[in-house]
């Protein structure tokens, strides 16, 4: 979503250049590309500006331009370039209209001198223009009195003159001659009377000073002089009353008078003149009322039937309020015409009164002014009116001079805060639940932060801090992030020194007057440095947040403020700033208005703002600090002493007892106590009656003025231990502050206390010990913020609970988390301290001062829990309340919680759950609660549950219900207990949560066990799936019928291929549970294993095989494949793949071998590479020819048995190959042997014969089928032949059919030299 919006360019009221300058930040702020920022400009400069620029890029476009070419384009058109002469002719003609102030004056030159190419004679320019066209002829002699009087210095002067001038006029209207002033401003209708025409001229008003037309009284040149008849200064004798007759003045009250012609009263009745009145000093009356719960400030006009408000005023308080049109004519008194817009229907409140009324909307409207309707309706007196004055008057003025300052929102100062950490671990607590009553709060919450930019959400964060959601007062939500148990003890400490009071006051003596200035959410005015702004992540139920802006309850920031605040504010006069609280003074008031706005134009350029409903403007004495100061000197503030002071009488010993034990801790500071006290201690003797005498009244009052005396209320000393010590009794809060001196005693610097009111009366002990420890910090906020203190408190749970250690309890009750988000801005360190050591707190809590009428309200108007939580309940707190007190046991439990937990007390079993959990119990409207959650009676539990188990949620979710609401012990029990025995629950309630994964045992034999299913019916067919356990082999059979025959004879044709496994498992499917297949499996020694019923996963090998082939046949049919065929197809790959279980291909497990398939043919073949070699060896041997023997030869045979010669005779019987012969030994037994086994024993002339191949070739062509059978057998004996490679077989008979002659002839001729050696 964009950051911020950027309206649609106008041609009227748009400046080009200005336009642009907004289009980049916005293009800058959201982080824009380049490539996108011609789109960001065509999309927000609207369609008439972006027709424009169509026309001027014509024939191109105005995407095809770069931005700058745009601006440039549409600027050189909108903005052509001016005649530098004709704009400084325009500038020099400039001069202060009457009436016109002269910052609007001094704008008005700027904007001109823009086009007039002053270059760095700007100023020079600006000045003498600005001087020479003033309209006052008083002020500008006075400038031009100055010497040296450069630009900043003219401004100054005239600005100072002004509003001089303007004071001066408002203190002499006092003294004035009187004037008439009709109070309306609006009426209805064309005037009549005195004016007769509604178009005739109107009559000019009288100068109140001379009587004389023409000027107003502020430029009346006799505004100084002192009247000859009254001797008071601002007005002639001529105006002033004392000298004018009453014919004269009733001739003169009866100017100006119209008659209403046209009534706009509500009857007859009510017609009357507009009323005149003689300005005697009162200015205008005003009224505060409730308009849509916003506090206006109405001016009463009693001469209007009609209640109004400016356009302006409309749309900065009530935008989100239709207008609703209706023609109307009004009038001024003076006769103009007021242009009205409509009228809105708001919801007015003033006291107990309510109504819905009409609020008219004008164009240029002053402030809004309220009619006799409201007035008759709201029932609204005189008395309730407000009347203005001089200071109202001057702060309004300021307010309208400096607009962004006093402006409703949040600021933003110019520099950006940076947190430093000591340790670099991010911390990261994830969201603390939070009841569902108030998530709704917390959202809507979440999402106006967002609207205010504020924080922004991110999807993920390193730190996370959780948060505690505080109801205020009005039911809405504040969020505040517990950075207590995450960054805040990682951040390094911010060492920088608070200002001392004493040099605080110092700036402000000698002033005659005060001003204080109180920031508007002052940490929230200051961004975060982006690298710091992930350290504030704040975590909740609907994601994680990062602040943009300071949040609240960070450590080191107070310091860091207090920085910034002087920073600011340094090097202005008579100007003190303690955190966000500012004074302002001056030694008289001309002085002290220039220090002010001094001040606020400083606040303005670092982009501060003021809270102006909390600001107090020239004052004669302020409370600064916690002290009182005037133009007299300093003083203590009696609200300090106040607890001491207005202390009640004792009225019992006890009291006394505490009262004494209060004055004994300061009597180291008083002299002679122990003599004033004595009829006081008369009464803490044995025996004596109790009896409150004169006496001991006397010596009562007396220590009281002893005890509010300087000697015991020492000053504050920032150096100086600060401990605050607070306590609590059954009707009182008290807090004591003290600081430890150099030698060790504790001195007094404020005390304070209060009773309790009726709702916190009721509190339990625990709750009542955390509001006094409220109650003490927030009564000493000026002390204890920003530094270092020790709180001191005598209740040792909240010692733990409070504690900087520990973050706050999940189950802390609501109450306890808003005291710990208030405390969380503070630097302290919580101590116990038993009661007797705490009695200077404990005697103010047991002698509180009365609350007063705000205070009497306390909690009750308070947003409470069970405000939300009573929407959600079948019955009310109240009903609880009742049947609480009836319980016996939370009887019991209630006085416990409010009267403490008894220590020598034997609980039961119940009263144990509660004890345990006493820190969390506490009471609230007379209910007992634990955290968030109500502890119901026993009466009203089956209630609770029934309205729990509405709609059958469930155990688990009627717990999360329960614990968001109402507990009381066993709950989780009972909730059990209903969901058991609902009929509607038990009927639909699910199946148990599956059992762990049990898997089968895997085999370690191939096809040892198989699962088997079906797949279908798909396309009208079955498949039957098989799948081994060890191999994950699948096998996919279509079959025509799913009976136990046709599954019996598909297992016996894969039994056939694979063999019999030693078991089957199946599901419980008929054909497997039958009698024939129990029987088939039988006469195979097969063991057959049946799954559970309706329990598929238990077979899920089978599962998981029927899946597969699933889903590859609804491929097949998606591809209009065909499925057999892809089935197969995909059957073939599976089981060449590796399997993810195994690590091993399917077919190699089952089969011992990859199945040779078409990828194999990119591997190189081992056969064609051994044929290679072989042919590689043949070619060697081409060299060598081919001995032959003649058949019936005589021939040397090796022999290869054991006994006999090496060789012996044979005869050549016959020729079985090219290399391969039968022959025959003497004793007739017939060998096979080979050519290389054989030697010729023949004659050397016939031993044996060289032949060519061609007659090899035709001897080999002339084999039949046996000879060809036994040339392969020659083939094997020749790999057992000496001197050749068992593995390069012979030579193809063809393959010397192409040998030419000269290697005949050389194969001849050494087969020739072998003989010769053989002979």
């Amino acid at each position: 979503m964009p950051i911020g919006h950027i309206e649609p360019y106008s041609f009227e009221s748009s400046n080009w250049d200005a336009y642009v300058r907004r289009v980049k930040q916005f293009i800058a702020l959201n982080s824009i590309s380049d490539s996108l920022q011609v789109a960001t400009l065509v999309t927000v400069v609207g369609a008439e500006c972006y027709e424009l620029m169509c026309d001027l890029c014509s024939p191109s476009t105005p995407e095809s331009k770069t931005f700058t070419e745009l601006v440039k384009l549409v600027k050189d058109h909108v903005e052509p370039e001016r005649s530098e002469i004709a704009e400084r002719h325009i500038f020099r003609q400039r001069t202060q209209r009457q009436g016109e102030s002269v910052r609007d004056y001094l704008q008005s030159l700027k904007h001109l001198a823009k086009s007039c190419n002053f270059g760095d004679k700007l100023e020079e320019n600006l000045r003498d223009q600005y001087v020479s066209g003033l309209y006052n002829e008083d002020m500008r002699s006075r400038i031009f009195a100055e010497k040296n009087v450069d630009y900043k210095r003219a401004v100054e002067l005239s600005q100072a003159l002004e509003a001089a001038e303007r004071h001066a006029s408002m203190a002499g209207a006092a003294g004035a001659a009187p004037h008439d002033d009709g109070l309306h401003r609006i009426g209805a209708g064309a005037a009549g009377g005195s004016r007769a025409q509604a178009g005739a001229p109107r009559p000019q008003r009288a100068c109140p000073r001379c009587g004389k037309i023409g000027h107003t009284d502020g430029k009346c040149r006799f505004k100084y002089y002192n009247c000859d008849v009254c001797g008071q200064r601002g007005h002639l004798k001529a105006v002033c009353v004392k000298n004018k007759s009453e014919n004269k003045s009733s001739k003169y009250s009866n100017k100006n008078q119209f008659f209403l012609n046209r009534s706009d009263s509500e009857d007859e009745g009510c017609n009357f003149y507009n009323l005149v009145v003689s300005n005697n000093g009162d200015g205008p009356y005003y009224a505060k009322i409730k308009v849509e719960n916003i506090l206006c400030k109405f001016e009463i006009d009693t001469g209007s039937k009609l209640s109004v408000i400016s356009k302006e005023y409309y749309y900065r308080y009530f935008p989100n309020i239709p207008i609703e049109q209706k023609q109307i004519n009004l009038k001024s008194y003076t006769g103009d015409v007021i242009e009205t817009l409509g009228f809105i229907v708001v919801n007015v409140s003033h006291g107990e009164k309510q109504s819905k009324l009409n609020l008219f909307i004008i164009e240029n409207g002053g402030p809004p002014l309220m009619g006799r309707t409201w007035i008759k309706h709201l029932k609204l007196g005189i008395g309730e009116c407000y009347n203005i004055t001089e200071v109202d008057s001057m702060a309004t003025s300021l307010r309208k001079e400096f607009p962004e300052v006093f402006a409703e929102g949040l600021g933003t100062f110019k520099s950006k805060f940076k947190l430093y950490l000591k340790d670099e671990s991010p911390r990261f607590i994830k969201a603390r639940p939070i009841p569902l009553a108030l998530r709704q709060p917390v959202e809507r919450e979440l999402e106006r932060l967002q609207r205010d930019d504020v924080i922004y959400k991110v999807e993920k964060s390193d730190y996370g801090t959780p948060i505690v959601p505080v109801i205020k007062t009005n039911g809405n939500i504040r969020l505040c992030g517990d950075y207590k148990v995450t960054i805040n003890p990682l951040l390094k400490d911010y060492h920088y020194p608070l200002p001392r009071i004493e040099d605080l006051f110092a700036i402000l003596g000698g002033g005659e007057q005060y001003t204080k200035l109180d920031l508007s959410n002052a940490f929230q005015q200051c961004l975060l440095h982006e690298d710091s702004q992930a350290m504030t992540a704040i975590t909740t139920h609907v994601g994680t947040f990062v602040y943009k802006r300071v949040p609240f309850g960070i450590k080191c920031i107070p310091e860091n403020f207090q920085k910034i605040m002087e920073e600011t504010l340094n090097g202005l006069a008579s100007t003190a700033v303690f955190a966000d609280d500012i004074c302002v003074t001056g030694r008289d008031k001309p002085t002290h208005l220039a220090n002010l706005k001094a001040v606020l134009q400083r606040l303005k350029e670092n982009g501060l703002r003021i809270n102006f409903s909390k600001c107090q403007f020239f004052k004669d004495s302020v409370t600064y600090l916690g002290y009182k100061i005037n133009k007299y000197g300093l003083h203590t503030d009696s609200k300090k002493i106040e607890a001491i002071v207005a202390a009640p009488p004792p009225t019992n010993v006890t009291q006394l007892k505490s009262f004494i034990g209060l004055v004994n801790f300061y009597s180291k500071f008083c002299v002679n106590m122990s003599d004033i006290l004595k009829p006081m201690y008369d009464l803490l003797k044995k025996n004596v009656k109790w009896r409150w005498t004169v006496d001991c009244n006397t010596a009562f009052n007396k220590i009281k003025n002893v005890l509010s005396s300087s000697p015991v209320l020492a000053h504050y000393d920032p150096s100086l231990e600060l401990i605050l010590s607070v306590d609590s009794s059954a009707y009182g809060l008290g807090a004591v502050l003290t600081q430890r001196h150099a030698d060790g005693a504790e001195r007094p610097v404020s005390c304070a206390s209060r009773t309790l009111n009726s709702a916190e009366a009721n509190y339990s002990q625990i709750n009542k010990e955390a509001l006094a420890i409220v109650f003490g910090v927030t009564k000493h906020h000026q002390y204890v913020y920003g530094r270092h203190f020790v709180l001191r408190s005598d209740h040792r749970p909240l010692s733990y609970i409070f504690s900087k250690n520990k973050g706050l309890p999940v189950t802390a009750a609501s109450r306890l988390q808003r005291y710990a988000v208030k405390l969380a801005a503070y630097d302290f360190s919580i101590q116990f301290v038993r009661s007797t050591q705490n009695c200077f707190a404990d005697t103010l809590s047991r002698l509180p001062l009365e609350l007063t009428k705000k205070q009497l309200r306390g909690e009750d108007e308070e947003g409470s829990y069970l405000h939300y939580a009573q929407e959600n309940f079948p019955i009310s707190f109240n009903e609880i309340k009742t049947e609480t007190g009836k319980d016996s046991i939370l009887n019991k439990i209630y006085g416990f919680i409010m009267f403490g937990w008894p220590t020598n007390y034997e609980y039961n079993n119940i009263e144990k759950k509660y004890y345990n959990k006493r820190d969390n119990l506490h009471i609230n409207q007379g209910c007992i609660i634990w955290g968030y959650r109500i502890v119901v009676p026993n009466t009203l539990r089956n209630c609770i549950l029934k309205e729990i188990h509405e709609g059958h949620p469930g155990i688990v979710k009627m717990k999360q219900i329960a614990r968001n609401y109402v507990w009381w012990e066993n709950i989780d029990r009972d909730i059990e207990e209903v969901a058991r025995e609902c009929a509607a629950c038990r009927e639909m309630r699910p199946a148990p949560p599956a059992a762990p994964l049990h898997s089968w045992p895997w085999p370690a034999e191939p096809w040892s066990r198989i699962h088997v299913d079906f797949l279908g019916p798909f396309n009208n067919h079955y498949y039957f799936i098989i799948i081994d356990a060890h191999s994950k082999w699948i096998e996919a059979e279509k079959i025509k019928s799913t009976s136990a025959s046709a599954v019996c004879d598909s297992l016996r044709s894969h039994f056939s291929r694979f063999g019999l496994p030693k078991r089957i498992v199946s599901d419980n499917g008929p054909p497997f549970t039958s009698a024939a297949f129990s029987q088939y499996l039988e006469n195979n020694g097969i063991k057959h294993t049946l799954v559970p019923p309706y329990h598929p996963s238990s077979n899920g090998a089978a599962e998981n095989a029927v899946r597969t082939i699933k889903r590859v046949l609804k491929k097949a049919e998606l591809e209009r494949e065909d499925i057999n065929k892809t089935l197969n197809r995909f059957l073939f790959m599976y089981r060449n793949t590796e399997q993810g279980t195994t690590g091993c291909e399917p077919a190699v497990a089952l089969l011992g071998r990859r199945l040779r398939g078409r990828l194999d043919l990119l591997r190189p073949d081992a056969a064609e590479r051994v044929r290679a070699r072989q042919l590689t060896e043949e070619q060697r041997a081409r060299n060598v020819p081919l001995r032959v023997v003649e058949q019936n030869g005589p021939i040397l045979m090796r022999n290869y048995s054991k006994s006999g010669n090496k060789w012996t005779e044979a005869v050549v019987k016959e020729r079985t190959g090219p290399v391969s012969y039968n022959v025959t030994t003497k004793d007739g037994h017939m060998y096979k042997r080979h050519i290389d086994q054989i030697l010729a024993r023949k004659p050397r002339h016939s031993l044996s014969q060289i032949v060519d191949s061609s007659h090899v070739k035709s001897t080999a062509g002339l084999t039949t089928k046996s000879d060809e059978e036994e040339y392969k057998e020659s083939f094997d004996s020749a790999e057992e032949g000496a001197g050749t490679s068992p593995t390069s077989p012979a030579p193809l008979l063809s393959s010397n059919a192409n040998t030419d002659k000269p290697q005949r002839r050389e194969a001849a001729i050494k087969c020739r030299e072998r003989l010769k050696m053989y002979k």
